[in-house]
């Protein structure tokens, strides 16, 4: 018993004399970097809720460039994020016509299908482009169920970009 304990604290104690060794006189040797960064975020609805995103990354090289151009910040190139699944993302409407406003093209925010913590939530988003097909009857549509509304209607149609935009929810305003 008085064996293992002694040998218990042996082994401690070369491990603590391992780390001073291995320390030196570097104050900074085990520190945590604690960086901080700034990004400016995107609005956007899920279900009448304005939402404030974050963008890192996209699928598609030219979206990449142009988002690092509107928002400030560099947007990464990942070709790879065209390859995940479809049952792994959320869509994302934004609208290339319609009523004037601060969405990415210049019309209105742009339309999510779900927040942080539900159970159908992404932060991975297929873009999904909106056009009015007379933009002189548009209105602001704030939900998934209002754009399909609008689509089956005749209203707008959705066209598929197959681009993937990782665009996490920073949470409501």
């Amino acid at each position: 018993m008085v064996n293992s304990f002694i040998s218990k604290i042996l082994g401690l104690s070369t491990f603590v004399l391992g780390i001073f060794l291995l320390i030196g006189d570097n104050p900074n040797a085990l520190a945590v970097a604690n960086h901080s960064i700034s990004l400016n975020t995107l609005n956007g609805y899920v279900d009448g809720v304005v939402v404030s995103y974050i963008v890192t990354d996209t699928s598609d090289n030219k979206t990449a460039a142009s988002i690092t151009e509107s928002q400030g910040h560099q947007i990464n190139f990942a070709p790879l994020l065209a390859s995940v699944p479809n049952q792994f993302l959320q869509q994302g409407y934004d609208f290339l016509n319609g009523i004037k406003g601060e969405g990415p093209f210049g019309f209105q925010l742009p339309v999510g299908t779900a927040l942080p913590g539900d159970s159908d939530y992404s932060p991975l988003i297929h873009l999904n482009f909106v056009n009015w097909t007379d933009p002189g009857q548009a209105k602001i549509l704030k939900s998934t169920e209002e754009i399909v509304q609008a689509e089956q209607s005749g209203k707008v149609r959705i066209a598929p970009s197959g681009i993937i935009i990782n665009n996490p929810a920073v949470w409501p305003e």
